[in-house]
């Protein structure tokens, strides 16, 4: 794990990352606060759209790239191809991110959405051109190389469709209507670029953090091409035929596939050699929870949708809420804390070890608001999903005032971790 060192620069592009993701996670908290009552609407209208994508972009894929950066020397055992090409990645990204969230909100499909469409995609397909040239170096292929360049094409694709569709707005060249491709391109993000990618990165993560003796790959062959087939199967009947039956078999197809990466996570849990679990991995194992309740969700959208029932509002927003403020959220939630203090650790003790006393990355961390962050977290859990459920504006309010202190307690131990101070003892004086 040398990728991040003392003297590397790979630390400044890894922890802005990090950093810029969690303000967009409070920024996302804030805008919640103001916007509570479009949640109850229709998924196509301006706020939401804006939320979706400070979530989707902002907050989960933002600090992916950084978590990337530093992961990718790790799982691939190479180095990173390009430290400035990252940093070009970032230049364009950010701004592109601003610019969409920001017309998303107001809803004006101009020139300057049209702009921060491409600014993201061109942040993207930098991004993807250093994770190629990285992975290019590797000489011996394995599961985690397919599954993480295979999200990263799925992300060009669904950010490539995501600027046509900005374009759309004033141009109209689609045949079909913006809903139909907007179902497209939900799905090859959630399914194409976040499953995917969690899927390849979590599974050799979370056997180092548990230390797992379970060795097998299978599941997750099986589980690649059981979600690949069911994301291809549903892009290409869900455009020539819309939603209808067909679509039970391919909902089935691609819950078969996260079943055997659970297989596989369950198996690595259950041959652990370290029996203690810490919270920060005990996030990322609650994770999977709502990704399972989110798929569970799907079959009884498709019911509604397909009896043109107006309740399909209703059940598409929740499953929304599941994924990506219940499963994408906690995963990240529980991994930053994994993985930024180790990042701290070395830049301050990695070139001190075996010369003085040096404390262990988990002992960067603030315990009080560690816990803070997860009471917090949970009680936005609870509140808010039994106030959509139930259609209740108190509670959705307690929920998202719990996700604000949330963001604040996860912001402050980000910022805390970056200013700590190197703290030795010489062995000699113990």
């Amino acid at each position: 794990m040398s990728a991040v060192s003392h003297h590397n620069p790979l630390y400044k592009i890894v922890v802005t990352h990090y950093l810029l993701a969690g303000l967009f996670f409070l920024t996302l908290t804030i805008m919640l606060l103001f916007s509570v009552g479009a949640l109850s609407g229709h998924y196509f209208q301006p706020k939401v759209l804006a939320l979706t994508h400070t979530a989707a972009l902002g907050w989960g894929t933002m600090i992916i790239f950084g978590a990337l950066y530093q992961l990718l020397p790790v799982i691939l055992e190479t180095e990173l191809y390009s430290l400035r090409l990252s940093w070009f990645s970032l230049a364009f990204f950010v701004p592109g991110i601003i610019l969409l969230i920001y017309c998303f909100w107001i809803f004006d499909p101009g020139l300057y959405m049209q702009t921060g469409s491409v600014l993201v995609l061109t942040g993207i397909i930098l991004f993807n051109v250093n994770v190629f040239f990285t992975v290019k170096h590797k000489k011996q292929e394995s599961i985690f190389q397919e599954f993480i360049i295979t999200s990263c094409l799925w992300l060009t694709l669904t950010a490539l469709l995501g600027t046509l569709m900005v374009f759309n707005f004033r141009f109209s060249f689609f045949q079909k209507d913006h809903l139909h491709f907007l179902r497209l391109h939900a799905h090859m993000g959630i399914a194409g670029w976040f499953l995917m990618l969690i899927v390849g990165v979590s599974a050799k993560l979370v056997p180092m953090f548990l230390v797992s003796k379970y060795q097998r790959k299978y599941p997750l062959s099986l589980s690649y091409y059981f979600i690949n087939a069911a994301l291809l199967s549903f892009l290409i009947d869900g455009y020539f035929q819309g939603i209808g039956f067909m679509t039970y078999f391919i909902v089935l197809l691609g819950a078969a596939g996260v079943s055997f990466y659970l297989f596989y996570i369950f198996r690595c849990f259950k041959s652990r050699i370290r029996k203690e679990v810490d919270l920060p991995m005990m996030k990322t194992l609650f994770s999977f929870v709502f990704l399972t309740a989110g798929i569970l969700i799907l079959p009884f959208i498709l019911y509604y949708h397909l009896r043109n029932d107006p309740f399909t509002v209703n059940m598409s927003m929740l499953y929304g809420i599941l994924v990506f403020m219940g499963w994408i959220s906690t995963l990240v939630l529980g991994q930053t804390f994994k993985t930024l203090p180790f990042v701290v650790w070395l830049k301050h003790y990695g070139h001190l070890t075996g010369k003085v006393k040096t404390p262990v990355p988990a002992e960067l961390i603030n315990s009080l608001l560690l816990y803070i962050q997860f009471a917090a977290f949970i009680s936005f859990l609870l509140a808010f999903t039994v106030g959509f459920i139930l259609v209740s504006s108190t509670l959705k309010f307690i929920g998202v005032c719990s996700l604000i202190i949330t963001a604040l307690s996860y912001c402050t131990q980000i910022i805390c971790l970056l200013l700590h101070k190197t703290k030795t003892e010489d062995y000699d004086h113990i």
